[in-house]
């Protein structure tokens, strides 16, 4: 029988033995018997024993959510915000839909007094780029270059300036080799300051006394004293041209233009002006004025009517009540202006008369007549033709300028006895277009009616004609009071004489012709 040979290790068998001895046995089982026990007789048991006591509870493993998608949060959404709550306290929550797939509520307007204030118009760059374009009346090349240079010559800021008159815009009556007055109308922010600086450059074009006075007695002549709070300084030569200026300040411009205080540098720039300095505040307010004109020419004139009335009529406005007009001026000054720029009065007007297209139609129109002196390109005289309905001038009445509608409330206030009910209603109305409140979709029936029986009575173009004379008439005469002190005795009488001469001459231009019989309107 072979039998095979196995090495003997005697250093190994020692470790071997005792394992299987029969005192370690009995620890074994005795540590099972007992579990409150531990033993670690062993590093195996010592190990074992470490497993079954780990704290494997204080630390569970994430839970995974139902949803394998995970959701993610919007960035303001930080963590800052609200403070994470323990592990152990928190509850596992449903997860939240998609945020683009909840529906949101309605976007409601911000509450009134939340709302942005109405912006202010402070430079030409806040108005559109087409808007007040009627404005600007082109002249020839050579009246520009000259106009440029007198206004280069004033070191004095000007905010805005036109020029005017028979020395821009060429009127019939004056000959080739006439040379008249070049006109200009200067608004300044300060008047103090103005006259000071430009006192200190030309002295000459003050009087002795105003010299002697100062910028500040001139200031307080311009604007307290009498007059339309205009001072001008007449026969005056810049850059070898002769010339009379007038300085306004822009606020008292302004409300002539809006208001109709006076209608005394707003009834100019209801003609055709050449703009030099613009101001995006006087463009808007005299787009209101040429509105203005034209709404009180239409409540003025007959049911057919002419082109050339309509602008005789507006071009009339500021003459009403004029004593210059019996005394020093031509009495076809307003006829002259008329022949002489009808295309610049066109350009004016005709973009405001489109909007009146509800009221006011081109029905046709008739030639020129012979010997008128129109210019070349004109065409034919347009003929007109307004709705004469008691609504439909109500309404245009009821948008008059301030200073002539009060005068024309007034007579009818006095006349019908309305003094406590016209008078606490129009307060009424006043003190909700300043608060922004309207009734009824902003139209007010009361005084609708009050309009149309205002329209109606058989005097009314009558009153309408005596209120613009009272408005024009005290500034008019006061204004040339005060110009006898601007200028001086010896100026003034320089300025008055050649208009006498002129009122006194020979006649300057035929009647302009009255609408065509309807067998000689070309039908458009």
């Amino acid at each position: 029988m072979l039998r095979l040979a196995i090495p003997v290790r005697p250093a190994a068998a020692a470790p071997l033995a005792r394992l299987h001895s029969p005192s370690v046995v009995r620890l074994r089982l005795t540590a099972a018997s007992s579990p409150s026990r531990t033993f670690s007789s062993t590093r195996f048991t010592q190990l074992d024993t470490e497993r079954q006591t780990s704290h494997a509870g204080q630390f569970p493993p994430p839970s995974v959510p139902k949803d394998p998608r995970r959701r993610i949060l919007p960035s303001s959404a930080s963590a800052s915000s609200k403070p994470s709550p323990s592990p152990a306290s928190t509850q596992p929550e449903p997860s939240a839909p998609y945020p683009s797939l909840t529906p949101q509520p309605p976007i409601s307007p911000p509450p009134s007094t939340a709302r942005l204030p109405r912006r202010r118009i402070t430079s030409m760059t806040d108005l559109p780029s087409s808007f007040g374009r009627n404005q600007i009346i082109d002249v020839p090349a050579e009246v520009q270059r000259d106009l440029e240079e007198v206004m280069k010559s004033f070191k004095a800021p000007v905010r805005y300036a036109f020029a005017y008159g028979s020395g821009v815009f060429r009127q019939k009556g004056y000959a080739k080799e006439d040379k008249p007055l070049l006109d200009f109308i200067f608004a300044v922010s300060h008047p103090s300051h103005w006259h000071a600086i430009n006192m200190q450059q030309h002295p000459e074009h003050y009087s002795l006394p105003m010299r002697l006075m100062g910028s500040n007695a001139v200031a307080w002549m311009q604007e307290k004293g009498l007059g339309a709070e205009v001072w001008f300084n007449v026969d005056v030569e810049v850059e070898g041209k002769l010339l009379k200026y007038g300085v306004i300040s822009i606020d008292a411009l302004c409300r002539d233009l809006l208001d109709w205080e006076t209608l005394y540098i707003s009834g100019r720039t209801q003609k055709p002006v050449r703009i030099l300095h613009d101001d995006a505040r006087v463009r808007l307010a005299n787009q209101v004025n040429l509105a203005s004109a034209l709404r009180t020419a239409l409540l003025l004139l007959p049911e057919s009517f002419t082109e050339v009335e309509l602008f005789e009529e507006i071009a009339g406005l500021s003459y009403r009540g004029d004593f210059r007009m019996r005394v020093g001026e031509n009495p076809l000054k307003v006829r002259n202006i008329v022949a002489a720029q009808l295309g610049a009065f066109r350009g004016l007007y005709g973009g405001l008369l489109k909007s009146f297209w509800k009221a006011v139609h081109v029905i046709g129109e008739v030639p020129p007549p012979a010997g008128l002196g129109l210019g070349e390109g004109v065409g034919g005289i347009r003929l007109m033709r307004q709705d004469l309905a008691p609504a439909v001038r109500a309404h245009t009445a009821s948008r008059l300028p301030v200073g002539l509608r009060d005068k024309v409330l007034g007579h009818y206030e006095r006349k019908w006895n309305l003094e406590g009910a016209l008078t606490g209603r129009e307060r009424e109305r006043r003190e909700k277009e300043e608060s922004g409140e309207s009734e009824k979709g902003g139209i007010d029936l009361e005084g609708q009616r009050m309009w149309e029986r205002i329209v109606m009575d058989d005097e009314f173009k009558e009153v309408m004609n005596r209120s613009l004379a009272q408005i024009v008439a005290r500034p008019t005469f006061n204004q040339s009071l005060k110009g006898i002190l601007s200028a001086g005795p010896v100026k003034s009488l320089r300025y008055v004489i050649p208009k006498l001469k002129k009122k006194w001459g020979k006649a300057t231009s035929p009647s302009l012709p009255a609408p065509a019989p309807s067998s000689e309107v070309k039908k458009e």
